[in-house]
């Protein structure tokens, strides 16, 4: 992580953009963290419109500590009970021979 600090850069945002490719670059106004930047390059809209919901993480956060706290479900148990019968081989493995 580097650190810049606005007072003594004269970055621009492109420049900003080619530093934060090495990872996250903290920006701070007299010694205080104002603003992170990182690097998104990959990263779809929706899963960083969705990382940055704090709604969105405190459901996903509230369903982890269900499962800690209580288990969960089996995949097998789920297709039992929407009566989805067993699962099916994928079309990758269908194809493939067993070595012997």
């Amino acid at each position: 992580m580097k650190v810049v600090p606005l007072e003594k850069t004269t970055m621009t945002v492109a420049e900003l953009a080619e530093l934060a490719k090495d990872g996250p670059v903290v920006l701070t106004r007299a010694g205080h963290p104002v603003v992170a930047v990182r690097d998104l390059s990959g990263s779809d809209w929706e899963s960083v419109s969705l990382a940055s919901n704090p709604k969105f993480m405190a459901l996903i956060e509230e369903s982890r500590q269900s499962y800690r706290d209580s288990g969960g479900t089996s995949l097998e148990d789920l297709r039992h009970e929407l009566d989805l019968g067993t699962a099916r081989r994928s079309r990758s493995s269908q194809g493939r021979k067993k070595a012997t």
